[in-house]
């Protein structure tokens, strides 16, 4: 389970973005493995107010509903002369039966109404609420809503931006548990560190255009993190002290060169320099903080974390 955080603007819903292919990178190569599926839940979740909870959770298995209408098409077709009164064909219609029965079995087609029902319980929805209309559901149960909708279908990476908001504490515990729950990949950007804390076990953090990971939840990256900006900053001052130093001591030896018209003198400043030119410097640790703006815990005040940027 991964976490993103980074400041407002940073391109954390740009990332997501670029995973699930809605954008192209403007430089360097995305690989991406064609057959995972990968599902996304936006910050504005779009529902169809009309719809039961049900039926809107039930739209998001829209594989498997294929699949369902395959079959339905491939089975009537066996009691068709065209297929049945030719073994060749009835051969082949059998084989494209079994190949698209096999794949509906595999995504749970076979259980799909019990999973929704049991998937809408464990979101906290009780049995009368199921044919309640969307538009009558609470913000925090619309939420769920969209979440249980692209859960339903059964995707190998989960893409959540932001799906904590509006969730009172329980949405959050009931979120909390659907996730460690989920067999595949999850990607979470969330401004709730104790959520954080609850449900990831790396960081992925974005801070002027690059991209940082920290193994643990949130807690453990703002300890290492510390360390990084500390080790950063003690590696720059001692590198700056070399500087300093090689610098001076290529200004004398080039005065001497000229004071005593010695070549060796001139030749060794000369050198020193160069050898400054081909230093892979170390980044000025940045003095300005920027704020990332992380929640404490729900009916805690928001706070704002001040940090220095690695």
């Amino acid at each position: 389970m991964y976490g993103i955080i980074g400041a407002n603007g940073s391109g954390k819903t740009t990332l997501l973005k670029l995973i699930l292919g809605e954008f192209t990178p403007d430089s360097g190569i995305l690989l991406k493995n064609k057959d995972l599926e990968i599902a996304y839940m936006a910050q504005d979740i779009n529902l169809d107010f009309e719809n039961s909870a049900f039926d809107e959770t039930r739209k998001g298995a829209a594989r498997i509903l294929a699949l369902g209408e395959q079959l339905g098409t491939l089975e009537a077709k066996f009691a068709d002369p065209h297929y049945s009164a030719h073994p060749a064909r009835l051969s082949r219609l059998i084989d494209e039966h079994a190949r698209v029965l096999e794949a509906f079995n595999q995504l749970g087609g076979a259980g799909l109404e019990g999973r929704i029902l049991s998937l809408l319980r464990s979101l906290g929805f009780k049995d009368q609420e199921f044919d309640l209309e969307v538009g009558k559901l609470s913000g925090g149960q619309k939420k769920l809503i969209g979440l249980a909708k692209i859960m339903i279908g059964q995707p190998d990476v989960l893409l959540l931006d932001e799906s904590d908001n509006h969730l009172d504490l329980d949405g959050k515990v009931l979120l909390e548990n659907l996730i460690k729950n989920f067999p595949g990949v999850v990607i979470i950007v969330s401004h709730d560190r104790y959520f954080l804390d609850m449900v990831v076990d790396e960081i992925i953090e974005i801070e002027s255009g690059r991209l940082t990971t920290y193994k643990g939840n949130y807690s453990e990256y703002m300890f290492e993190k510390q360390l990084r900006l500390a080790r950063h900053a003690q590696m720059y001052k001692a590198q700056n002290k070399e500087i300093t130093r090689l610098e001076q001591a290529a200004k004398r030896l080039l005065t001497w060169g000229k004071i005593y018209n010695n070549g060796k003198f001139s030749q060794r400043g000369k050198a020193i320099l160069k050898r400054l030119e081909r230093f892979d410097r170390i980044d000025k640790p940045e003095t300005e903080s920027k704020k990332l703006e992380m929640t404490w815990g729900v009916g805690q005040a928001a706070a704002k974390c001040s940090r220095s940027p690695a």
